[in-house]
């Protein structure tokens, strides 16, 4: 199971770069499900990834004031209940969504330090719980 989480974290690096939300602006999120992610992900990063690419979860900015960002997270559907590669994926990328770009380049999480000044450089905000 271990090794299953670190293959995953490693070979998604095609995953959100946007800070999250305010903690008071609320998210919504949409999961699209995708066939080919490595293709999709790609076309909206508007770059090619030398790594394999599972998924990947973009921002879109409020339509109205007061309405919550939205998320939109595109990776394939689990084959059946013990599918743990792609639950892993829409779980790392739903975390995207509610805490931001938490890992570095190579896909390894940030330490809590860096992680929280990586956020607030980008104008983002970093929830006190990690």
């Amino acid at each position: 199971m271990k090794y299953v989480l670190l293959l995953v974290t490693i070979l998604v690096p095609a995953c959100s770069t946007t800070p999250a939300a305010a903690p008071d602006a609320g998210v919504a999120v949409v999961w699209n499900r995708v066939d080919e992610p490595h293709q999709v992900c790609e076309s909206l990063s508007g770059r090619k990834s030398l790594f394999n690419v599972l998924g990947c979860s973009q921002w879109q900015e409020p339509v109205a004031q007061g309405a919550p960002r939205v998320c939109a997270i595109y990776a394939p559907a689990p084959r059946n209940e013990r599918d743990m590669q792609r639950f892993a994926t829409l779980g790392h990328e739903l975390m995207h969504c509610f805490d931001g770009n938490w890992h570095d380049r190579w896909g390894r999480m940030n330490s809590p330090t860096n992680q929280a000044s990586a956020t607030a450089a980008a104008g983002g905000s970093s929830p006190t719980v990690r």
